[in-house]
């Protein structure tokens, strides 16, 4: 069997390969252990190839025929172009078939049953297998049941060097070799935009693997430096943190990750020993109104202040995320989070707009957040805007009703020039990257 796994553009992102398509990687080194010898499985790697690019028609033609194409879709913004790709593949090879899985796979399954020829919700560990061998159309397994702890990790020889590793994830610090790493997956807040908490517990990797998989990465490829992408790295059980923590120390390479800000000052120092030089922090508002409508009232402006102040203490930079155009926000957004940032003298910053993600419960239930209309068109799903350049501007596909709940509403233009004003504020300071 000839199996391809195909990768997306990521049109959204300035420089894709920042990051690495870890998960595309993850379940084809699963998915080759399970099948015999004669079997091959390849990539084609769109990523820095725009769909606006007008080589872009060439690069898809030039797919060979393969029995299967695969693809993993985390995020919404990708999905017209895969759907795109298995259309021109579809006519050229009708005899192939398509198998996806992915975040936006689960969160709109009847749309991608009618696209795809298998889809699997939830891990595709085993049914990536399952969906090649026996082909049925729906492929569902509880994660409860696919135990992440003692997985394999990525095998990255199945991309070119320079697709996996670069120097650029960590330039802020030096001149480091450095890819992504998860060493656990979900999250078990329920915030009311977010469709990353899938599972909605934190799956993790066990000390050993932990270890395997760094010392894999040294030996192999030089790395010294790793970007931690769970969604909680300081995770909040001391069975798991303590040893995942020993295992990162021992491997002797520096680490950023993101958090939440109810990480302790305990935690802190002891990333700060494991070579942890920076943490994200999902704090994606400085309005704890704000905090209120997305379900984030576990964190407020006091707990976010204190975590940065500890982080400060034991020196770990922090660099905050935040969102505009939030429900809920105030008419002075813009000069509250500026000060805040300033107040707290926060390192870097990474500001996107708002995007109701499908199957968050925000896009689930537009109505209770004052929300008019959401644009289904998914290539509008973006969220960097005016971030990297005064051209990136794809984002904010929905609109608010003029008259809400938490009085008069911004306008999408109005929340376009929220963002402009504070990304403008923070490239002049040479805050984000």
């Amino acid at each position: 069997m000839q199996i391809n796994f195909i990768i997306p553009s990521w049109h959204y992102f300035d420089d894709p390969f920042k990051l690495q398509p870890y998960w595309e990687l993850y379940y084809a080194t699963i998915l080759r252990e399970k099948l015999d010898s004669k079997s091959n499985i390849s990539f084609t790697d769109l990523r820095g190839k725009s769909k606006n690019n007008e080589n872009f028609e060439n690069i898809i033609n030039q797919i060979e025929e393969n029995d299967f194409y695969l693809y993993w879709i985390m995020k919404s913004g990708d999905a017209n172009e895969v759907y795109s790709i298995v259309k021109k593949l579809r006519q050229k090879y009708p005899k192939s078939k398509h198998i996806a899985g992915g975040t936006h796979i689960e969160m709109v399954k009847d749309e991608c049953q009618q696209i795809f020829d298998s889809i699997i919700i939830g891990p595709g560990e085993e049914n990536f297998h399952k969906a090649i061998l026996e082909g049925k159309q729906v492929y569902k397994d509880d994660y409860s049941k696919i135990p992440f702890s003692n997985t394999t990790f990525p095998d990255r020889s199945f991309l070119p060097k320079e697709s996996v590793i670069n120097n650029q994830m960590f330039k802020q610090y030096g001149n480091y070799d450095a890819t992504m790493v998860y060493f656990s997956r979900g999250c078990f807040y329920k915030c009311a935009y977010c469709v990353y908490n899938v599972p909605n517990t934190l799956q993790a990797k066990n000390k050993e693997n932990i270890e395997k998989e760094i010392l894999h990465l040294k030996n192999e490829y030089n790395v010294n430096a790793i970007l931690l992408k769970d969604e909680i790295a300081l995770n909040p059980n001391k069975k798991i943190f303590y040893p995942q923590m020993e295992a990162i120390g021992k491997s002797n390479i520096i680490w950023r990750g993101q958090t939440t800000s109810i990480g302790t000052k305990e935690q802190l120092k002891i990333a700060k020993e494991t070579g942890c030089v920076e943490l994200s922090v999902g704090i994606e508002t400085v309005d704890n109104n704000v905090m209120k409508y997305i379900n984030k009232t576990w964190q407020s402006d006091k707990i976010i202040t204190e975590f940065i102040q500890n982080a400060k203490e034991v020196g770990i930079k922090i660099k905050v995320c935040l969102i505009l155009g939030l429900p809920g926000e105030p008419k002075n957004i813009v000069e509250k989070t500026i000060n805040f940032i300033k107040t707290n003298d926060i390192d870097y910053v990474s500001l996107s707009g708002f995007c109701p993600m499908p199957g968050s419960p925000i896009f689930n239930n537009p109505e209770k957040y004052d929300i008019e209309t959401i644009d289904k068109d998914w290539s509008k799903h973006a969220h960097l805007l005016f971030r990297f350049s005064d051209s990136e501007f794809v984002g904010l596909p929905f609109k608010y009703k003029e008259n809400t709940s938490w009085g008069n509403s911004f306008s999408r233009d109005q929340i376009v020039d929220n963002i402009k004003q504070v990304q403008g504020w923070l490239s002049t300071r040479s805050m984000t990257y």
